[in-house]
């Protein structure tokens, strides 16, 4: 569940006395007395880009949307109210921000900042940087603890401020380790491991709540028809996949930019020689991007092909767009004498479903990541 503070402020406030107390108190009272002298170089060279990428991060915007943007055809036409203008794909507009932003993936309280399209590298550079950072002094600490265990019948002398500020940063160091290597490991999966912004995750886990429940695949062939023409789906071939108890989500559903691990890399990043550098960025302009093979329209292929080359998210983003006055869908049903029937079903979506109030496992909503839903249309 994001976290939301009273004082905003107190986002930036945190990370900085959490950097600084552990680092500098460490390297003056801990590392200083026992560390070599490569050791609190090394450590110092990446505390500093500890600090380097984490100002980037609070800084650096992460793009917006340019002013006239013409929707791309075949592509859903979100239109944000509040900025009055057309949003991009992957685009939402940040209620805390005031601002639409491109490729959106959260409204992060210890930046201050959204992530999105321009700032993703520093966000993750940072990241990167705290768990490199954490370790290394983890390990220096684990080191001079086993040390000071070995010598403990000897006489040595040992600061009382070295013992105490051991105990305590040791604790707030591994709490650190741990944190953030959480977050990293569900940016590295969501991101670059599949290609989704956060958002998208979360409304990948929508999509698959919708299929599971049996209303996904009813919106999903009413909206190809009104996208693709009327001819794009037959009655047989709607029939068939209606009855397929067997059908398993991505045989229907596609993530369009989803590209494989390094172009997924590629994509967020920016090219490979820069991954590390604090100026690494992507090249493109964050309004539209690259989408895999199975995104492509072929009129002559199967019905689930066919789904799969709708646009992100499949069902346009908006539970129960379907207009239940005029259409309806043939599924096959068995009655009790094992005759099939076909029973008139007309696709429904309950308020309680909405895309706007919907919550994940974690009990995240759409709301949660920074996103104004009132301005989502």
């Amino acid at each position: 569940m994001p976290i939301k503070l009273k004082w905003p402020w107190l986002g930036i406030a945190i990370p900085c006395f959490l950097i600084g107390h552990i680092g500098y108190t460490s390297h003056y009272f801990i590392l200083s007395n026992f560390a070599s002298l490569q050791q609190q170089l090394s450590f110092q060279f990446a505390l500093s880009m500890v600090w380097i990428a984490y100002v980037l991060a609070i800084y650096t915007s992460p793009g917006n949307p340019p002013r006239e943007l013409a929707p791309k055809k075949q592509q859903w036409a979100h239109f944000c109210k509040i900025c009055n203008n057309y949003k991009p794909e992957r685009s939402h507009h940040c209620k805390t921000c005031g601002k639409c932003i491109l490729m959106m993936d959260h409204h992060c309280p210890w930046t201050m900042n959204c992530v999105g399209y321009r700032n993703f590298p520093h966000f993750m550079r940072f990241l990167v940087w705290v768990i490199i950072t954490a370790f290394f002094l983890e390990f220096l600490f684990v080191k001079r603890i086993f040390h000071l265990w070995q010598m403990r019948n000897q006489r040595i002398f040992v600061h009382t401020s070295e013992l105490w500020f051991l105990v305590v940063n040791l604790v707030l160091n591994a709490f650190i380790c741990l944190s953030i290597t959480m977050l990293f490991a569900r940016c590295t999966q969501n991101q670059l491991l599949d290609g989704m912004t956060q958002i998208e995750s979360w409304e990948m886990e929508r999509i698959e709540n919708l299929f599971y429940r049996k209303r996904l695949l009813p919106q999903m062939i009413d909206i190809l028809e009104k996208t693709f023409g009327q001819d794009s789906c037959t009655d047989a071939s709607v029939q068939n996949l209606m009855s397929n108890k067997r059908l398993r989500l991505e045989e229907v559903v596609n993530f369009p930019y989803d590209l494989g691990l390094l172009a997924n890399f590629r994509a967020y990043l920016g090219p490979l020689k820069t991954w590390m550098l604090p100026w690494g960025v992507p090249g493109g302009s964050g309004c539209s991007f690259e989408v895999n093979e199975l995104t492509v329209y072929e009129a002559d292929a199967a019905l689930e092909d066919k789904l799969m080359a709708l646009p992100w998210p499949p069902d346009g983003g908006r539970q129960g767009r379907t207009d239940s006055s005029d259409k309806s869908l043939g599924v096959p049903i068995h009655n009790s004498r094992g005759e099939t029937v076909l029973k008139k079903r007309i696709p429904d979506a309950t308020p309680s479903s909405s895309r706007k109030n919907w919550q994940n496992e974690w009990g995240e909503s759409l709301a949660d990541f920074g996103v104004d839903v009132d301005a989502e249309s």
